[in-house]
């Protein structure tokens, strides 16, 4: 059985180089050209010192130079990892100390973030030794310089050059190559998770051709038979969600496992209109959308560019965050189109899945997946008695762990009665006949539009600012973004200061999805004997101050 995904794309460009791998306004590669760039950027990296282990960090929204160097990376072995792209230079400086990459990739917009990071960590570990910028035009990057650190433009690495050309080197990466990606931080600080990407391969066999309709391939000559020959429908996937999130990497990675198309929206800024246009037009089949905070824009939009028509979507799979019934419907008003909610994590699953084909299929009920149980307190499994109270856990193929922390790693993946678990900390109510109701998560996180909010993080900020006394940040129900980040703010007694001010504060600390959409000013937050608040108390009063 073949066990990287670089291995399977080569064959199948062996077999249909001239068919569409990666499409984007930013240029398009087939897979016969997809490979060769992939194939000239890996003999390039490694020039530079990336080999096999050498850790990769990606800055970068969706591009398609970002499935270029992917998938170099896993010809040479080299490690991607994950970065949220929205990041600050202090948050980026604090994520490259911990994964140490010897390369990062970004985004020439990005440059002003890559460069405070980079001044942080001078003389610390975690400064990358390569800088490969993205859309830096002909004449190249400039801007700052540092000692041992090179600088150099995609275009640089994905030039063809003869010798090269007529002697490619032979890459044979195998199952234990690994891919790092960030949490969101649901326990204060990110941590990356680590994946094997054998493990990887093996976990995604059924997200890949269950929904085509196809056996699970034995060997590598029939996964790449399912692909070239296969009769398969098209696959045309948009990946609207970015690639920090596993789905919508993972959903690029399985269609071109399928011999399909990757369609990319390099825009940055989600601009509903030209995403429209761009599923039109491109006859898009797959869409990967972060809930109704995204879903509900592109809507109206896609209703008007329709203009009665039927879509060419066959199927919308949330990334991050639930679709509300409302959405469904229109969703399913557009056409043939099947509705997936997944509930996974970074950390391992799919936990459950929600499926509906048709408007009359609402209300969706969540069904486990086949790994997937429920623990009760004692950690026994209680997923076959309706009414019981446990949460969700997924005993499958799972990450390492976390990079740098089997403290915390231990905690994450218990191993119960001999097997390994992963559990995110949902609650859930066991149903009839393998359904569950979910109950919520057993932490603080903030879960707005698919990102994570860790309140603490965001509480340490609110503090810093002199005039802040006590602060709480937590999350409140909304009705697009599915939870707000809102924050409650006591101020020193005699010191004026107003939300606008504390907003501007946090402008230079955090990332704009994690500030405040709704902030409130106290004389106190009464806090109870032991420092305890009564989060119930305030949320309720929150929504009154906001009426």
């Amino acid at each position: 059985m073949y066990e990287n995904y670089a291995v399977l794309w080569h064959e199948i460009a062996l077999r249909a180089p001239d068919r569409m791998a990666v499409r984007s306004t930013g240029g398009d590669y087939t897979y016969g050209e997809f490979d060769a760039a992939a194939a000239m950027v890996a003999e390039e990296l490694a020039d530079r010192g990336v080999v096999s282990g050498s850790r990769v960090a990606f800055f970068l929204h969706n591009t398609a130079e970002y499935l270029v160097l992917f998938y170099a990376c896993l010809k040479l072995e080299a490690i991607p990892v994950s970065v949220n792209y929205r990041y600050l230079g202090a948050e980026l400086a604090g994520l490259l100390t911990v994964a140490e990459p010897v390369a990062l990739v970004h985004a020439s917009g990005s440059r002003a973030q890559v460069e405070d990071a980079l001044d942080r960590l001078d003389g610390t570990a975690g400064r990358p030794e390569l800088l490969i910028e993205i859309g830096s035009g002909l004449d190249g990057p400039d801007g700052r310089e540092w000692a041992g650190v090179v600088r150099v433009r995609f275009e640089e690495l994905a030039a063809p050059e003869p010798e090269r050309t007529a002697s490619p080197r032979r890459f044979e990466p195998g199952r234990d190559a690994e891919l790092y990606i960030f949490t969101g931080g649901t326990t204060g600080t990110p941590k990356a998770v680590v994946w094997r990407i054998g493990d990887l391969l093996h976990i995604q066999q059924s997200s890949i051709y269950g929904p085509v309709g196809r056996d699970l391939p034995a060997d590598l000559d029939a996964a790449v038979g399912i692909a070239v020959e296969g009769g398969l429908p098209p696959v045309r996937t948009l990946p609207l969600a970015p690639f920090i999130h596993a789905t919508a990497l993972f959903s690029a990675m399985n269609t071109l496992a399928l011999g399909g198309t990757v369609v990319i929206n390099p825009d940055p800024s989600f601009r509903a209109g030209d995403v429209a246009r761009l599923i039109v037009g491109g006859e898009v089949t797959r869409l990967i959308v972060a809930g109704d905070a995204v879903a509900l824009p592109l809507l109206d939009a896609l209703e008007k560019e329709l203009d009665g028509r039927e879509s060419s979507l066959t199927s919308v799979i949330s990334s991050g965050m639930r679709f509300s019934d409302d959405t469904k419907r229109r969703i399913h008003a557009l056409g043939r189109v099947a509705i997936v909610d997944i509930l996974a994590s970074t950390e391992g699953g799919p936990y459950a899945v929600a499926t509906t084909t048709r408007a009359e299929d609402l209300p969706a009920r969540f069904r486990l997946s086949e790994d997937a149980v429920v623990l009760d307190e004692a950690q026994r499994e209680v997923q076959d008695h309706p009414g019981a109270i446990g949460v969700l856990a997924y005993r499958g193929a799972l990450p390492v762990g976390y990079l740098h922390d089997p403290v915390t790693s231990a905690e994450t993946y218990p191993v119960i009665n001999g097997v390994r678990h992963c559990s995110p900390g949902d609650y859930v109510r066991v149903g009839e006949d393998g359904f569950i109701d979910l109950l919520g998560r057993g932490s603080s996180v903030v879960n707005t539009g698919g990102e994570k909010v860790f309140p603490g993080e965001v509480e340490e900020a609110l503090l810093e600012h002199p005039a802040v006394a006590d602060a709480v940040v937590f999350g409140v129900p909304d009705p697009r973004w599915g939870e707000a980040v809102a924050a409650v703010v006591a101020l020193e007694p005699g010191l004026d200061v107003t939300e606008r001010d504390l907003m501007e504060h946090l402008a230079g600390r955090v990332a704009g999805y994690k500030k405040p959409r709704t902030l409130v000013l106290r004389d106190s937050l009464d806090r109870g004997p032991t420092g305890k608040l009564n989060l119930k108390r305030l949320k309720a009063s929150i929504r009154e101050d906001v009426q």
